[in-house]
Order: structure tokens, then sequence, then C-alpha cells
């Protein structure tokens, strides 16, 4: 009976203590640098589903490369995802967000014709393990110029840089093994819009979509909605879905290198505030 009533004390002991931690924290006011701003930085984690395809010639001769299905010619059809966030908030009105997007699909797949990539040929039955590695930065800069109770509209500008290595390996009882890789990197600026609703006890929904189509360079075009929650002051989680498309060509060859990968998938993170 002592052990047992100790137990109770213990246990209604640390719930008193948990509880007083609990309120404290809410009751605290968010930290804050300066009083004109408010930034949080952090990590998100998630999964997406690959799509596109991709054509990678040597030196823009003719017949150097074959245009592919990466889903299902080289079967890259999902992989994981790994985000680093940057946002502000400045005077209320102005919003900065940076973001670290790094990625590394892969795939395995037997190909049932010859594939040529980069002038080396892969016959057909070659077993091929492909990687594609995804480095996304963006940067953009937006203005709320309409505000209605708990919501907010602005356009925003910004530049994203998408740098993409291919990286496919062979092996045939006909050609042994190969292996082939392929770097490539885009600078695109793009315009957007940016909406928010502001909801009870700390819910934040966003709507980000921005875009570009630089004529005979390729588009860019991304899409996202998210959830962020600050379940205490300056420590926020976040859910979000998204889709972005991305498409590049050179346009100083004959036949020129081009890929084009649509990655939609879903995010979880973890934001602290300052």
């Amino acid at each position: 009976m002592k052990i047992i009533g100790l137990a109770s004390f213990a246990g209604a002991l640390i719930m008193s203590i948990l509880t007083i931690v609990l309120e404290s924290a809410l009751a605290q006011e968010p930290f804050q640098l300066t009083p004109n701003a408010r930034f949080f930085t952090g990590m998100e984690r998630g999964g997406m589903i690959v799509s596109g395809e991709t054509l990678i010639p040597a030196g823009g001769r003719p017949g150097s490369g074959t245009r592919i299905d990466v889903a299902s010619g080289l079967g890259v059809e999902t992989g994981e995802f790994s985000t680093f966030v940057f946002q502000g908030l400045i005077l209320d009105n102005h919003m900065l967000d940076f973001d670290y997007l790094m990625a590394m699909p892969t795939g395995v797949k037997r190909i049932v014709q010859p594939f040529r990539f980069q002038n080396k040929t892969y016959p057909a039955g070659t077993l091929l393990e492909t990687r594609i590695d995804f480095n996304w930065l963006r940067f953009c800069y937006g203005y709320k110029i309409l505000k209605v109770s708990s919501f907010s509209l602005g356009p925003r500008m910004g530049l994203h840089y998408v740098n993409c290595a291919a990286t496919i390996n062979g092996d045939s009882e006909e050609a042994g093994v190969m292996s082939n890789t392929r770097r490539l990197d885009a600078v695109y600026p793009v315009l957007g819009l940016d909406a928010r609703f502001l909801m009870p006890h700390g819910l934040d929904l966003s709507m980000e979509a921005e875009g570009i189509h630089l004529i005979t360079r390729g588009f860019l075009t991304m899409f996202k909605l998210g959830v962020t929650w600050e379940t205490i002051p300056n420590v926020a989680v976040s859910m979000g879905l998204y889709t972005r498309l991305v498409q590049y060509v050179e346009d100083n060859q004959v036949l020129n290198n081009e890929w084009t990968y649509g990655l939609t998938g879903a995010s979880l993170g973890v934001m602290f505030g300052f």
C-alpha cells in the first residue's frame, strides 16, 4: 500500500510540474531579436513522387543521347527529401522565404531497348541503377497588399536555383559494367502569389504559388499548401503538400541537354522562432 501511495504521489507531482511548466510556456511572450521582425528557421522531412524525362547527349552530337522517361524507363518513381527552411516577417508586411531542398531518389530497371546517355550505349537487357541528385535553392520576397481580418494576400518575386545530377550505372553481359554521371544547373527568376489565413490557437494556413517560362530555356512552377502551428512560443510544427515542376533546355547545341522533372509530395517539420 505504501508503494502504491508513493507511486500515486509521484505521478501527481510530475503532472503538476508538467502543468505548471506548460502554462508558464504558454504565458510567455515570443522572443524576438527586434520588435519589428519575426523569424523562423527549421527543417522539414518528407516523401515525394518523381516524374519526368531526360535527354543527355555528348557535346550536342545527334545520336549521342536517348530521351527516356525517368519513372517507366529508369525506375525512379519515389524518394525522400530534407529541406532547410528560413522565414521572416518584417514590419508586418514584408515576407522573406528561403529554403534548400535536398533529395536523391533512386531506381532499378532492366531496359528492353538500347539506351544512350552522354554517348555511352547501354544494350537492351542491361540492368540500370539510376540516382538523381537534386539540390534546389529558393529565395522569395513578398509584400502583403491586402489584409482583411485574419486573411492576407500579396505578390512575391524571387529566384530558384536548381542543380541536378543524374548517375546511371549499368551491368550487362555484352558491355560489362558502365557508369556515367552528368550534372547540370539553371537559375529561374519567378513571380508568384502568397495567401495566408490566421486561425485561433496559433494555426497559420498558407498557399504559395510561383512560376516562370523562359521560352527557349524551359520553365519552373511551384505550388504549396501549408499548415503551421505554433504550439508554444517560438516552437512551431509544420505540414505541407506541394508540387514542383522544372524543365531545363540548353539552346546552343544541335542536340540539347534536356530534363523535365516533377516532384510531388508531403512534408512534416519543426521550426524555431526568434
